[in-house]
Order: structure tokens, then C-alpha cells, then sequence
């Protein structure tokens, strides 16, 4: 076992609240307080857990883990919990708008839960677009274990995202016996394939500037703006990248700010104007709040 210093905002049960909303989530699992993830190290399959006892307390489940394994894991919670992310700014930016201040309050410490690949982000916003929350969860457990590799650990099942060039090698018909529309398979195949061909990758994103970054993704046919911004945030880190075309944010400002009506799209880049530089971590706090 090994540890991991957290920062002074730092919540555990909000993390752990927020990878508990779905049931069907098929790339953790979570077990009385303890996260189990697998992770792909060197073209290997690791297992990993976490729990919380004032610091992140780290288990990996393979005989005798190199260092190497460890730092890996270290860095890749890091970038999961968002750790290196200053929150007393958004918490300052926030006091300019009252109802945000109460949610920075309500889930003091909540920090963005990333996805450190932005495969795996691209492939989970093209999943949910235009369909209901929980039908999204049904096809992302249908994608991963019929081509996801998986770790058999105490008689369980573990899995990992399918690699882009898994799912590069697919055709539209076998994405339709999970209940894929033609389209959201041929999305899928599309980001699948730049990934696999080397067009795109993590590391050379990482070192682009946002608007850059941004025309990229959307040259891709399936990826709009919505998704380009989710997965801005979620996986490179953009705090001011801004959904604000979601629907579930436009639900959780509705309820928050005791709107008669949901914001129109207008109306929402109005009132983030008041987050600017943060609007990303506004949003996933608003997200939040749709847990109750």
C-alpha cells in the first residue's frame, strides 16, 4: 500500500458520491468506501483501489508492483481527482454569484472528476448524446464488456475501456446488436480511428491552445461543440471550457436559481459571465447538485 497527500479542499464522500450515481457504471466499481479501477500500464492490465484515512490510501492487487506501476497509478489518481487544481480561486470566483457560492459551500471540497484519457471522454459524450442518462450507462457497460479487456480479481470482473484500436477495427453492424443507432456507431468509429491512426493523441492536444484544440475535434464528424468542451474539461484540464449546450446543466440552473423555465443557451453564456475562467468547474458543480 502506498499514500497520497490530498490538498486542503478535498472531500471523499463527495467523489465518492459522485462514481456511485449510476449503478451501471462498468469502469470502477465501488466496494464499502473503496474505489476499484483498472488502468492500462505498458500494454498491461493493472488493478488498483483506493479508500481515504486522511490521506488517499492506495492499493495495487498484482504481485510485487515496480515503482514504476506506483508512480504511474500516483499520477493517474492525481489527474482523476483533480489534485493539482487550485479550488480557493474557483471558490473566490464563485462569490460573484450567490447561488454558485451556495454549491462551492453545499460540496466544499468536490473536485472535477476527469478522465484522464480523452479517448475515453470523447467516447462517453458521443454515447450520451441525445439519449437519456441511464440508456447511456446500458450502452457504455454493453461497449466495454463485449470489447473492453478485464482483470479477474477475488472471482470478479474488472474492466478497461476498449482501446481505440479495438474499436477501430469494428464495422457499424456490430455495434447493433447493443442497441447502437447507426450513427453513434459510425461517431464512435470515427474518433476511434483518428486515435488509432496516430491523427490525434493525449500527449499532442495536451500542448495545444484551447481554440486549436477545439478545431480539431469538431473537423471530426460526431463531435460538436458540446462534446469538444466536455471533453476539454473533463480530460485536459480546462476549467473554462463550457457544455452549455447540456441539458443536465440547463435542468440543475433551472432548479437552482428557482427558474420557471430552463435557461435558453443565450440566457446561460449571460449568466456565466460571472464564472469566466471557471465555467467548466461551475458546470460539474451544478451537475452535482443534480444528485440532490
Amino acid at each position: 500500500m502506498t499514500e497520497l497527500s490530498t490538498p486542503k479542499e478535498f472531500n471523499f464522500e463527495q467523489i465518492l458520491r459522485f462514481l456511485s450515481r449510476n449503478q451501471k457504471e462498468s469502469l470502477h466499481t465501488i466496494k464499502n468506501q473503496e474505489i476499484y479501477k483498472v488502468v492500462s500500464f505498458e500494454n498491461s492490465l493493472v488493478l488498483f483501489s483506493i479508500s481515504f484515512n486522511s490521506s488517499l490510501q492506495i492499493s495495487i492487487h498484482s504481485e510485487n508492483p515496480s515503482q514504476k506501476i506506483m508512480d504511474f497509478i500516483k499520477t493517474h489518481i492525481s489527474d482523476w481527482f483533480d489534485l493539482e487544481a487550485n479550488l480557493s480561486l474557483f471558490y473566490e470566483t464563485a462569490q460573484n454569484d450567490t447561488v454558485l457560492a451556495s454549491l462551492c459551500r453545499k460540496f466544499y471540497g468536490l473536485r472535477m472528476i476527469g478522465m484522464p484519457d480523452i479517448f475515453e471522454s470523447l467516447i462517453w459524450s458521443i454515447i450520451g448524446q441525445q439519449i437519456n442518462l441511464n440508456f447511456a450507462y446500458s450502452l457504455k457497460e454493453r461497449l466495454v464488456q463485449n470489447f473492453g479487456q478485464k482483470i479477474i480479481y477475488n472471482n470478479e470482473y474488472y474492466y478497461a475501456l476498449p482501446t481505440p484500436e479495438r474499436l477501430a477495427a469494428l464495422n457499424i453492424e456490430d455495434f447493433q446488436p447493443l442497441q447502437f443507432s447507426k450513427s453513434k456507431a459510425q461517431y464512435i468509429l470515427n474518433v476511434s480511428r483518428e486515435f488509432a491512426d496516430g491523427n490525434l493523441s493525449q500527449e499532442t492536444l495536451k500542448k495545444l491552445p484551447f481554440e486549436e484544440v477545439k478545431e480539431k475535434l469538431v473537423k471530426i464528424k460526431g463531435v460538436g461543440n458540446w462534446t469538444a468542451n466536455y471533453s476539454m474539461m473533463k480530460s485536459l484540464k480546462n476549467y473554462d471550457a463550457f457544455p452549455v449546450e447540456d441539458v443536465g446543466l440547463h435542468n440543475a440552473v433551472k432548479t437552482q436559481y428557482g427558474l420557471t423555465t430552463k435557461p435558453t443557451v443565450i440566457d446561460l453564456n449571460q449568466m456565466a459571465e460571472k464564472w469566466k475562467g471557471w465555467r467548466g468547474y461551475a458546470t460539474f458543480y451544478f451537475w452535482h447538485s443534480l444528485l440532490g
